[in-house]
């Protein structure tokens, strides 16, 4: 695609949503959206009115998917620190909006808890501690699962799906030793972690690993 169509597309839907959303009698009346075309369908930045929130958003996704032609469920809407701001995305297949609502955030980006931005490489005791409830949580999950309990698969997906997130974002900051020790202290099997992760991290097969002491 040229850039000139590019922006006819973006252009197009930026005129869907001032005639179906943003005019006087629609939803979400006055607002700005800022679109890109994606793959899946759409996402945009959308700026609110003074007297606006975003609920107000929220609460017209109905009407979103039907001026765009999107299936029901099919639009998610992600709040911003500024309080007339939010982010939307609009996908062709309601699949690809219940991906993306499973999607393991928040991420492991250093930050976790405190409202500054990261400047140092390693990691942080938040961090460390985030990861040990991710894996706790999945453990039991797996465990449940391996004694044949009733057990939420969708519940042990997201655990597993949320741990796996963030043992690949923490490696970027950690040594594998590190992130091995904790899980190990954790007591989790290698057979409930991804192959790729425990051979990324050397982690042992024996199924009552040795825990290693304290530094």
């Amino acid at each position: 695609m040229d850039d000139s169509a590019y922006r006819q597309e973006c252009e197009a839907l930026r005129a869907v949503w001032d005639r179906a959303i943003a005019h006087a009698d629609g939803p979400v009346p006055g607002s700005v959206l800022n679109p890109l075309v994606t793959p899946q369908g759409w996402c945009g930045h959308v700026r609110l009115t003074e007297d606006q929130r975003a609920a107000t958003v929220i609460d017209a996704v109905a009407e979103i998917a039907e001026a765009f032609g999107l299936p029901q469920d099919a639009v998610v809407v992600r709040t911003m620190a500024e309080h007339h701001e939010v982010f939307v995305w609009g996908y062709s297949t309601k699949s690809g909006a219940d991906y993306h609502l499973h999607w393991p955030h928040p991420v492991l980006d250093g930050s976790e808890f405190v409202d500054i931005k990261r400047e140092s490489k390693g990691t942080t005791l938040f961090d460390l501690v985030q990861l040990t409830t991710w894996a706790r949580a999945h453990k039991e999950s797996w465990e449940a699962l391996r004694a044949g309990r009733d057990q939420d698969l969708q519940q042990f997906v997201r655990r597993l799906t949320r741990l796996r997130a963030g043992i690949v974002d923490i490696l970027t900051r950690a040594k594998p030793r590190q992130v091995r020790e904790l899980l190990m202290r954790v007591g989790l099997d290698r057979a409930a972690l991804p192959n790729d992760l425990a051979d990324a991290i050397n982690y042992p097969h024996d199924r009552d690993p040795t825990i290693p002491i304290p530094r």
